[in-house]
């Protein structure tokens, strides 16, 4: 590269291609997985369904800030954590030029949110992951992507525990296991509740809180916490949770 005194440049000879973000919003509705997709109101592939996201501008001061921008603009959506999930860069992965984006992804409640399409997303949409319709570029792959990282991630960490209250029920929390893990019908392994419970009580992060769900007392499912400490201590020995 060479510093251009007039403009007080520097000038690269190389050639740069775009760059964009794409954000997977994953969101549990207390039964199933569902993903924020939006309408496309621009070619390529106008009225087609789409991760947010968009072309890095020169005063967005990273990536994540990319992210974060462009899926505000077209879903109302803010104030959510998101993790770097992946680059892709496949050549023809844009018909427009060659373009790399960088993949977010995110793990939320759903009904804690307001959608509402904008800028150049004409609607946004909560779809189940099970139910997706035809999606632009390579939105598809991205997706799969971000749901194996879930996968993987969910026997070592307890990132479950995001979509719960303090205080939870063990089928609530059986719900999300199912909902992101997706057995088969006859998984008897993760399906049974009973082995289920077994399985995350010998974990030694999961407590009883000596409480149930409000009504009879003979009936309501016991409620449980996760402690923190515990899972720390868990942690550092590599605990796996294993079906």
């Amino acid at each position: 590269m060479k510093y251009n005194e007039q403009t007080k440049q520097w000038e690269s000879p190389y050639w740069h291609p775009a760059l964009t973000t794409d954000a997977v919003v994953f969101g549990f509705d207390g039964v199933g997985l569902n993903v924020l997709l939006i309408q496309r109101g621009l070619e390529p592939y106008e009225h087609m369904w789409a991760l947010p996201g968009g072309f890095m501008r020169e005063d967005d001061k990273s990536a994540r800030d990319c992210a974060y921008r462009e899926l505000n603009e077209e879903t109302n959506v803010n104030d959510i954590f998101m993790e770097e999930l992946q680059c892709f860069s496949d050549k023809d992965r844009d018909p427009r030029e060659r373009v790399i984006t960088i993949a977010f992804f995110a793990l939320v409640v759903k009904d804690k949110y307001q959608i509402m399409g904008g800028d150049d997303a004409r609607v946004a949409k909560w779809f189940p992951v099970k139910g997706l319709p035809a999606l632009a570029f390579d939105h598809k792959d991205i997706i799969e992507t971000a749901l194996e990282r879930l996968r993987q991630r969910i026997h070592f960490e307890p990132i479950g525990f995001h979509l719960l209250d303090k205080e939870f029920t063990m089928p609530q929390l059986h719900n999300i296991y199912i909902a992101i893990l997706d057995p088969p019908e006859d998984d008897t392994k993760l399906r049974d509740r009973r082995n289920f419970n077994k399985k995350m009580l010998k974990l030694g992060y999961i407590k009883e809180t000596g409480k149930k769900v409000t009504g009879n007392p003979h009936r309501s499912p016991k409620l449980y916490t996760f402690d923190e400490e515990a899972y720390q201590r868990a942690k550092k020995i590599g605990m796996r949770l294993e079906f």
